[in-house]
């Protein structure tokens, strides 16, 4: 589903360089280029504007962030866990899930909010994959990004051990669900310290620490039973 423009569009035609910086629309053939201008968009958000809420973002188009910065909001359905992260100029959105056509409860759980003013570049995916089809470097370049995405993901599985506070925090995030009357992220029930020990694989102590780090650094605070969380996307990066 389209998101919504803030403002008129503008000829995309005006970002050739932004997008050859980008490595799956580095080194094309000018003829390529134009093709692939012609068929996208140029969108902006004003800080705090959604670029998609959860439920609408499809999979049928992926975008470019050209400046600015946004969020990505994910549920996980059986869970109701919530991973978050902030994109910046450069990033890509979308794309895997736009070359595999993939569809799925995951991808309604999506919303995309504009953190800072923000300017994409939108590109329609099934126009997209048709295009790929066509071109051969095009084609390459994708697969190229994809295989670099593999071996990052790889490296920073192979190299990274999670530390206890880490694990404990991972942990703690499959509590976390979203207040649909406040808006605030909150653990209704805050699991016992053993309990969440036993899940993270650490000592009861390294627990207590770790939850009690949460609440001096102002990333949560206790509401018994429960917690309310006040920085989810701290709280994701410390879960790493």
């Amino acid at each position: 589903m389209s998101a919504t423009s803030i403002i008129p569009a503008v000829q995309s035609s005006n970002f050739v360089g932004e997008l050859s910086a980008i490595s799956i629309f580095s080194d094309l053939p000018s003829a390529v280029m134009d093709v692939i201008c012609a068929n996208c968009d140029h969108r902006q958000y004003d800080a705090g504007h959604t670029v998609y809420a959860a439920g609408n973002f499809d999979a049928s188009e992926f975008f470019v962030v050209i400046s600015g910065r946004a969020r990505i909001s994910r549920i996980a359905p059986k869970t109701g866990a919530v991973v978050i992260e902030d994109i910046e100029a450069g990033s890509v959105f979308g794309l895997e899930l736009a070359v595999l056509e993939f569809e799925g409860e995951a991808v309604q759980t999506v919303s995309v909010t504009a953190e800072e003013d923000l300017s994409l570049i939108v590109f329609d995916a099934e126009a997209f994959r048709v295009l790929a089809s066509q071109r051969p470097s095009l084609m390459r370049n994708v697969a190229m990004f994809f295989a670099q995405e593999l071996s990052d993901t790889r490296l920073k599985m192979t190299f990274s051990e999670p530390a206890p506070h880490q694990r404990v925090y991972t942990a703690l995030l499959n509590f976390v669900k979203r207040d649909m009357t406040t808006g605030q992220w909150r653990i209704q029930q805050m699991p016992k310290h053993r309990q969440l020990a036993d899940q993270a694989g650490v000592e009861e102590a390294v627990t207590a620490d770790a939850v009690a780090t949460l609440i001096q650094d102002g990333i949560a605070e206790r509401d018994y039973p429960g917690m309310v969380i006040n920085d989810i996307s701290r709280l994701n990066e410390l879960a790493g």
